[in-house]
């Protein structure tokens, strides 16, 4: 008998240690198979949310909530629903990125990122998943990969009215300063942002870039950039006790379109690495459509190299020019 009531007493103290865990972190759920914790205005801040977390919890974003700056656990992941939105308008500096991603094996879907006073998200680490994750209205790149960011794959994100006051570094996908290998774009918008669509200067690994669209960029809310749509590399002269650098690099794009930049539409921008650009189009942009010169003169490096010959296979130019002396067509190419 008192081997029964023992077992009762503990059974009644741990429900009630499971109510005040919900009460106080909001878990919708506390069993192993869902670990669920609910972020809602009003309620558990995302902040608590992650400190919370570990690998494997999904955080549910409901509706907009506003929060700091914060760093995402590996393997800990993001959802929204109900037009998810994080507003990060409380940062400030160049502290200020929304999400920052150290770790990997985390995914981030159907959630709005705006208004952080740098990045929207900022990832050095590896295979982590974005699904339909828009950032807009950041005061840097929308989404950044470096610092040795590998493997991370990207389906179905837009990032737009991403700007920074002197214009040269809000991206719409930013895959820059020293990212690492096998970052993957599919079905990925980015479009008026106040610099480029793609920015892969110096980048330490090839991209590939599939069925996606860089449209209007080089300018938002008056302010000037770069605004190239693709702008596939650049002189590594970032690395500190390094001399400046090429990194030849073996960029593919596949089924992109770039539309109405201010600068070039797909544009070489020092790359010397053998990029391929296959069913792609240019359409309308302010520079050139397609921009691949043979030879350059980086200033970083101060001396005429030759770069490596691009290969543009069955590409469409419409409304535009182009420099193709440093590039191969081939296929059904129209309007070169």
């Amino acid at each position: 008998m008192y081997s029964k009531i023992k077992k009762r007493v503990s059974y009644l103290l741990m429900t009630c240690m499971v109510v005040g865990l919900v009460s106080s972190v909001g878990i919708l759920n506390v069993s192993a198979a869902t670990k669920e914790i609910a972020v809602k205005s009003g309620g558990t801040t995302l902040a608590t949310a992650i400190k919370n977390a570990s690998s494997g919890t999904t955080i549910v974003i409901d509706g907009t909530v506003v929060s700091g700056a914060v760093s995402l656990p590996a393997g800990v992941n993001i959802s929204g629903k109900n037009n998810a939105t994080i507003d990060f308008s409380s940062t400030s500096g160049s502290s200020g990125r929304g999400i920052t991603i150290a770790g990997s094996g985390s995914t981030l879907q159907n959630v709005t990122i705006k208004n952080a006073s740098d990045n929207g998200i900022f990832i050095s680490g590896s295979k982590n998943i974005f699904k339909y994750v828009t950032c807009c209205y950041n005061e840097d790149a929308g989404f950044q990969v470096s610092n040795g960011g590998a493997n991370n794959s990207f389906y179905n994100c837009y990032s737009h009215h991403n700007a920074d006051a002197k214009g040269e570094n809000a991206d719409g996908f930013a895959v820059k300063l020293h990212s690492g290998v096998g970052n993957y774009f599919e079905n990925c918008k980015a479009e008026y942002n106040s610099d480029d669509g793609w920015d892969c200067y110096a980048a330490h690994g090839a991209v590939k870039i599939v069925n996606c669209q860089a449209n209007y960029n080089g300018y938002c809310n008056g302010i000037y950039g770069d605004g190239n749509g693709f702008k596939m590399g650049g002189v590594d002269n970032k690395t500190d006790g390094v001399a400046a650098h090429l990194d030849p690099l073996k960029h593919v794009l596949t089924g992109c379109t770039a539309k109405g930049n201010y600068g070039n539409g797909f544009d070489r921008n020092n790359q010397s690495g053998v990029v391929t650009m296959s069913n792609c189009t240019g359409d309308s942009n302010k520079g050139k459509n397609f921009n691949w010169p043979l030879k350059g003169t980086p200033s970083a490096l101060g001396y005429e190299v030759t770069f490596g010959k691009a290969l543009i296979q069955s590409c469409t130019s419409i409304n535009g020019t182009n420099n193709i002396t440093g590039a191969t067509l081939s296929g059904t190419c129209k309007g070169f």
